[in-house]
């Protein structure tokens, strides 16, 4: 198995408030978190990489005994990790409004358990098919869900980038977790937004399908983003089974 992670800051933004990391634990299984964090100040910086290694380093720690009991751990580590920011907001008033999305995807086996909140994607590519495994947990989906707008439609660019679900959002950070078989020349992208709103998922698509390595494959997608205007900070990993 391949991995293969990058974040940059793009070419409008002054920071970079997205995190990405992996880590192993000790029985080899290998965890990959992405988070896009939002807030004043450094607030957004902060949370995302609160989240990705309050959970890589609590994983580090953590031995995988059954399907059942990892998805519980996973649940209540990200409830801890929401419950930390919420009382960091408290605590610090310049971090009150900070949050984060976040995406995990957790490979034991033959198997990964795959969650998120907020607007950060997963992508499965089988089969040279792409398909997105993850529903955005956004203010805009939401509307369109309601059936008020329609896909496609224009939006007040102000409501863009609104997340209705993420750590620090609330107290609640309840999760659906899924448990996905990976099989031989599969490969899982996890990414931000900044990604996918530069980036076609035809183009995404396309790139996966490459004969290149993981790491060439980032690159290729991040210099995409960038090159159709790179809005927001740039962030993605590719897990690759490799066959």
């Amino acid at each position: 198995m391949e991995v293969a992670a990058n974040s940059v800051i793009g070419k409008q933004r002054i920071s970079n408030e997205d995190y990405v990391g992996y880590f192993k634990n000790q029985q080899g299984a290998l965890i990959a978190i992405l988070a896009d964090g939002v807030g004043g100040s450094n607030g957004g910086e902060i949370a995302a990489s609160t989240a990705v290694d309050f959970i890589g380093q609590a994983f580090q720690n953590h031995h995988i005994s059954s399907i059942i009991d990892t998805k519980a751990w996973l649940s209540q580590t990200i409830s801890d990790v929401n419950n930390k920011i919420v009382e960091m907001g408290i605590k610090d008033e310049s971090l009150s409004k900070m949050a984060t999305t976040v995406v995990v995807a957790l490979f034991f086996g033959n198997q990964y358990l795959l969650t998120h909140l907020g607007d950060s994607r997963c992508y499965l590519l089988r089969s040279s098919q792409l398909k997105q495994l993850t529903v955005d947990h956004s203010y805009i989906n939401f509307l369109i869900e309601k059936g008020e707008v329609k896909d496609g439609e224009s939006i007040d660019s102000n409501l863009q980038n609104v997340i209705v679900k993420g750590l620090g959002v609330s107290s609640d950070a309840d999760v659906d977790i899924s448990n996905i078989q990976f099989r031989p020349g599969d490969q899982l992208l996890l990414c931000s937004d900044g990604l996918t709103k530069m980036v076609s998922d035809e183009t995404i698509s396309k790139i996966l399908n490459m004969r290149l390595s993981g790491k060439q494959k980032v690159d290729r997608l991040i210099d995409t983003a960038n090159d159709n205007g790179g809005k927001d900070n740039i962030s993605a990993i590719l897990i690759d089974d490799l066959g």
